[in-house]
């Protein structure tokens, strides 16, 4: 598990720096083509476009299909990230782009400086939330942990109504938990959630599995003790093959 999360997280860095260097070159043609003039400015219609198409292709994106892995030496069933491009990378290079672009402006003594006091936050802190999280789902004997690297929620089966509700539907983006005990969550640094819901969609696991699964060890207390085994994988995927 540690070794797909460590390679998740040089992919996603990798992405993060190519979008900062696309970003820069891109504000970098978008001010020469400004100076040139002529048809050569709707360059600076190409990020825009490019951003629109990653946000209509992240709504539209399907949940993934695939199953949890498992980790016998850590004692856990996994979900890691989706391997694929995501728009919070699309995201960090383009609000860099705009705040070179409006900075340049600034610097003309034009009124972006403003635009490019707004965008450079933004830009500052994609690229870190790009360099050091990564969203991951783990079940253990000792209950389930969720979040993104250094901001994860830690959820005891204690903390759990076993007669509650997983929340979940067909097409959610994310998994609520029953929880009766909140006082037993722990979580990391940073902000986020109060860990009582769970986002699946950019985790490589199918949701439905997720909390088909949560369901399963809410009510049967007993197979907990074995999660991150072979039988206990072998039989989690028969008893979600029958409830479904």
């Amino acid at each position: 598990m540690r070794e797909t999360l460590g390679a998740a997280l040089r992919r996603q860095r990798i992405g993060v720096a190519v979008a900062v260097v696309v970003g820069w070159l891109a504000a970098v043609v978008d001010m020469r083509a400004e100076e040139a003039g002529g048809p050569l400015v709707l360059v600076s219609l190409v990020p825009l476009a490019v951003l629109l198409v990653a946000a209509v292709r992240e709504l539209r994106r399907r949940p993934s299909r695939a199953h949890l892995r498992m980790d016998e030496h850590e004692r856990a069933f996994f979900a890691p990230p989706r391997a694929t491009v995501g728009f919070l990378t699309v995201l960090t290079g383009f609000v860099l782009y705009r705040a070179i672009v409006s900075g340049d402006g600034a610097v003309e003594g034009s009124w972006d400086w403003g635009l490019a006091a707004f965008f450079l936050p933004f830009a500052i802190v994609f690229t870190a939330l790009g360099w050091f999280r990564v969203p991951v789902v783990e079940l253990t004997p000792e209950g389930i942990t969720h979040g993104r690297h250094e901001r994860r929620w830690f959820v005891p089966w204690a903390a759990l109504d076993p007669q509650g509700q997983v929340g979940w539907r067909p097409g959610n983006r994310t998994i609520s938990l029953p929880v009766a005990r909140p006082d037993l969550i722990r979580a990391g640094r940073g902000v986020g959630r109060d860990g009582t819901t769970m986002a699946v969609r950019e985790v490589d696991v199918a949701p439905a599995l997720v909390a088909g699964a949560i369901r399963h060890y809410l009510t049967h207390s007993e197979h907990r003790a074995e999660i991150g085994t072979r039988a206990e994988y072998a039989r989690l995927v028969r008893a979600l093959a029958g409830e479904g």
